[in-house]
């Protein structure tokens, strides 16, 4: 057996130290490894003797030991490392046998001091040199008389390797074994410690110490997986992705829209579309970690140059991108890819069968020469609204959303009336009230007085629905009247404290006081019927005032009123009055949504009369989110 000298970092610990727990762990050897059992411990000296000229034994660490110990003709080598882990000394010790370079036995630990470090040589030692004993004494030997031979050999087992998922690659002490190339497998191994590392593609690589003691043992492994999510879910226009699809690539081969497994490491990413600017995002990935790729695309753009011809001689045509003007042939300008591009010949638009290239100029020339004759109407070829306030307005149609002018020049009759259905939602609460609780009548014996009736009023709300038909008189573009008949759900809850105070007249007689829990709550089903002016600013927005009618239909009250007697409950049916009157104020805009036409308005309601004939009945106001689809 040949200790080798303890090996520290120069500034770690002093030579002496390094030479002194080099002895602490020789003594061990000679206590576990005497020479009655044929152990011979090598000395300092013996290993520098025995060294090839020229090399210190400082010169060799790790796996190069076992190559030391056939080197000094030692069975077996052992030595000690000392190093710095965070402010303390950590050691770690190995033992090799120099005929197999094989790993039989190792210890590790950390300190404060030298002193500490004393103390685990000494705790570990023992177990450390006993394996060397235990892997000597595993052999047979063969004596006889008549010759000196003899055999030592060791003893094997059967291992299974097993590993969660399996297809891993095993290696034992830096070697792969062609029997067992793939988890699971089996293998026979020498008995004792050696080093196992399993590797994944996708998962991180397992690096242990297995003791093989025991036949048929199992050995069963957890794999951790290395990979990471590259999430790529980027924002073009549902147009477009119909058109065509978006291609992906990452580090330059072909991935897929949507999640990409892949293993920690940097990717360069690249998506592009044929009508936008392609993007191009590196990422740093990480073990289980998702990056999202959200980003807009921005479209793309190319140069057009586009002439228009009749039987040879050139054309001054209006050039039409994306229903936009913008230009007339012969044409020399940018447009985005993709684009709907059109002339307008004999008052119809012509489209041009021209494809832009990204960033490239793309040439073509219109000819007009045998195009058929297309008699459009104007109105396929205008948004609703638009013809309706052109026509009302007694003016021809913009020339910029008209395909067919001379059609537009003559106007027929304005659709002065338009027709449509309405549904809407709205937050609905009560003011000027405080729901009777401040009028209870006084009596020759006594006065009543109530604290916190404000706050049941304060705490009163409800959400409400509505549904009905909607009618618009057009005067001019500018100037309408709206009107609905809609029925309207209206519905609302609140909960207060309140504390009533009974004062006797008589002086002699205390003031009684009660706490009250009362919960209110309330349905009502009405039909509103609001007759709106309304003032517009074409294609922008619109304001609209006036009165709203409303009958109730339907009605029923709840009030649960809690003491210390209990709770106590009341309930009224049809108690409210079948008229009330408001007035309605409101902002919104009128939008074409396809060939349809939608008006979106916000609505304020003030309740100018109360909901039944009590003095102190609520007066109701409500905040209204109103769609209406017209039919023209």
């Amino acid at each position: 057996m040949a200790v080798l000298e303890t090996l520290s970092p120069n500034d770690l610990l002093t030579r002496q130290e390094k030479l002194y727990l080099t002895d602490i762990l020789r003594g061990q050897a000679v206590y576990i490894l005497p020479a009655e059992q044929n152990w011979t411990i090598m000395t300092r000296e013996n290993i520098n003797v025995m060294l090839p000229p020229g090399k210190t034994i400082e010169e060799c660490e790790g796996s190069c030991l076992a190559e030391t110990g056939k080197n000094i003709a030692a069975d077996y080598v052992a030595q000690a490392r000392i190093s710095q882990f965070g402010k303390s000394l950590a050691i770690s010790a190995e033992l090799y046998e120099t005929a197999s370079s094989k790993l039989i036995a190792s210890f590790a630990g950390k300190g404060e001091t030298v002193d500490d470090i004393e103390k685990i040589i000494k705790e570990n030692a023992p177990t450390f040199f006993r394996k060397a004993r235990d892997n000597a004494l595993n052999g047979v030997g063969y004596v006889n008389n008549n010759n000196t031979f003899s055999f030592q050999g060791s003893k094997k087992f059967i291992v299974e390797i097993q590993t969660e998922p399996v297809g891993a690659i095993p290696t034992f002490d830096g070697k792969a074994y062609p029997q067992c190339t793939s988890t699971p497998c089996k293998i026979q191994l020498e008995v004792g410690e050696h080093r196992l590392l399993v590797s994944k593609e996708k998962f991180v690589d397992l690096d242990t110490l297995v003791n093989v003691s025991e036949n048929e043992q199992i050995i069963k492994l957890n794999l951790t997986p290395n990979i990471g999510f590259i999430d790529v879910v980027p924002q073009i226009s549902e147009e477009f992705q119909n058109k065509s699809p978006i291609a992906v690539t990452i580090n330059e081969k072909r991935a897929n829209p949507g999640k990409n497994e892949l293993v920690p490491g940097i990717y360069a990413v690249r998506i592009s579309h044929i009508c936008y600017d392609p993007i191009e995002i590196n990422i740093a990935l990480q073990k289980g970690e998702t990056k999202t790729i959200t980003d807009s695309l921005k479209p793309g753009i190319g140069a057009l140059e586009l002439d228009a011809v009749k039987n040879g001689e050139p054309l001054a045509l209006p050039v039409i991108v994306n229903d936009s003007v913008v230009g007339t042939t012969p044409f020399s300008g940018v447009v985005p890819l993709c684009s709907k591009i059109e002339v307008e010949y004999d008052s119809v638009r012509r489209g041009v069968p021209v494809n832009v290239k990204w960033h490239e100029v793309t040439k073509t020339t219109f000819d007009v020469s045998n195009l058929p004759v297309i008699e459009q109407p104007v109105e396929d070829s205008l948004p609703k609204a638009d013809i309706a306030y052109a026509k009302l307005d007694s003016a021809n149609v913009p020339a910029d959303t008209v395909k067919d002018t001379a059609a537009a020049e003559v106007a027929p009759s304005a659709k002065r009336f338009w027709g449509g259905v309405t549904v809407g939602f709205f937050y609905n609460d009560f003011h000027s009230t405080n729901f009777g609780l401040k009028n209870i009548k006084h009596r020759s014996e006594f006065n009543v007085s109530v604290n916190g009736s404000d706050d049941l009023l304060n705490n009163f709300w409800g959400i409400g629905f509505k549904a009905g038909v909607s009618g618009l008189y057009i005067v001019s573009p500018y100037f309408s009247v709206h009107g609905d008949f809609a029925f309207a759900l209206r519905q609302g809850s609140g909960k207060t404290n309140v504390s009533v105070l009974l004062s006797m007249k008589d002086s002699k007689s205390a003031t009684q006081k009660s706490d009250l829990k009362i919960e209110y709550n309330i349905k009502q089903l009405n039909i509103d019927i609001p007759i709106l002016a309304r003032v517009s600013i074409p294609k922008k927005l619109y304001f609209e005032a006036g009165p709203m009618l409303s009958f109730n239909t339907f009605s029923r009250s709840k009030v649960d009123v809690a003491d210390i007697f209990g709770i106590q409950t009341y309930e009224l049916n049809g108690d409210f009055s079948a008229f009330e009157f408001d007035i309605a104020t409101g902002l919104g805009v009128t939008r074409n949504v396809g060939k349809s036409i939608l008006d979106f308005n916000l609505r304020f309601v003030l309740g100018l009369t109360r909901i039944s004939d009590s003095d102190d009945s609520p007066k109701t106001w409500q905040g209204q989110l109103n769609v209406t689809y017209w039919f023209l």
